[in-house]
């Protein structure tokens, strides 16, 4: 079936509310359309205090008015819609709306796994993209544990430190500004 746009369907998952989430670097305004859920499956997968996910759905639909002052069309899915799956509320879409789906690696090795099987299951172009929030990415995790027959941590850890020893290098909240001395109180 030909595509009748090119835009992108753009999946925003409730732990990657960045601006700087790899899923929008090239994001268009007004064409690309933004696919944000409250799903029933994440919110109850792993037991959770209802506050914690009361903070992460309140957090994401804070993130859905910011996109959409930005001039992005977000379709936003409450869990009081009852949607089950992230792979739901992606196959719920209509495909005529995008040319392929836009995500950014997900922390979780089973939603990864899920995402790589939307392409045959539904049909779909998917890309997934490394997670530029970690100091090391999945790639490059797995090229340093071929070499090894023991997985430990610690010398995974040894490497990285070697990698960044100057701290100078890695830049913890960059945007943020000390108000006075006490480093508690942050702009």
């Amino acid at each position: 079936m030909k595509k009748i746009t090119e835009a992108n369907l753009i999946l925003i998952l409730g732990d990657q509310l960045s601006l700087d989430n790899p899923a929008l670097r090239d994001a268009r305004p007004g064409m690309d359309l933004i696919l944000m859920a409250e799903v029933r499956e994440e919110a109850t997968y792993v037991r959770h205090n209802r506050h914690k996910i009361a903070l992460i759905f309140s957090a994401m639909r804070h993130f859905r008015k910011v996109l959409r002052e930005r001039g992005f069309t977000v379709r936003y899915r409450e869990f009081a819609e009852g949607v089950e799956s992230l792979g739901q509320a992606v196959k719920e879409v209509d495909k005529s709306e995008y040319a392929r789906l836009v995500v950014c690696e997900p922390g979780e090795y089973r939603l990864l796994i899920a995402m790589a099987e939307w392409r045959s299951a539904y049909g779909i172009d998917v890309e997934i993209r490394d997670d530029s929030r970690f100091l090391c990415s999945t790639a490059e995790f797995k090229a340093w544990a071929d070499g090894h027959k023991h997985l430990r941590m610690e010398f995974f850890y040894r490497t990285m430190r070697k990698r960044y020893r100057k701290w100078g290098r890695i830049q913890f909240f960059p945007k943020l500004k000390l108000i006075g001395s006490d480093p508690f109180f942050v702009t």
